[in-house]
């Protein structure tokens, strides 16, 4: 049961972060001028894509106050990082982000953290 609610918050934690890179794109980027910056607020925050963000966000907080409650924090903690490693992926696939040699060695290197602390 833990691990399900760690997969949930990483699962929804990742899609997050991707809804939440959609919807800016559509929004734009934060202005340079902050007299602009309501503005910038209020369409982004009622942009589907950054609205279904934000309902994410809270999904994974919920799973992640059930897991953190039923297990070690120093077990489960690094599976977190495993949204780092999704997102770097479906970056890369989606929105076509240029992830390089370096960054995915380093994408690498969390994957091997994960199983370490799993088989430890």
């Amino acid at each position: 049961m833990v691990y399900f609610l760690v997969l949930i918050s990483v699962a929804a934690m990742t899609a997050a972060q991707l809804l939440l890179k959609k919807g800016l794109l559509v929004v734009g980027r934060f202005p340079q001028n902050l007299s602009e910056a309501p503005h910038f607020f209020l369409k982004a925050y009622t942009n589907p894509y950054v609205i279904g963000a934000v309902f994410l966000t809270i999904v994974t907080a919920l799973a992640w106050v059930l897991a953190v409650s039923k297990a070690d924090l120093s077990r489960i903690y690094p599976f977190m990082a495993l949204s780092y490693v999704l997102v770097a992926l479906f970056s890369w696939w989606i929105f076509n982000e240029n992830v390089t040699a370096l960054r995915w060695l380093g994408v690498a290197v969390v994957c091997l953290g994960v199983v370490i602390v799993a088989k430890s």
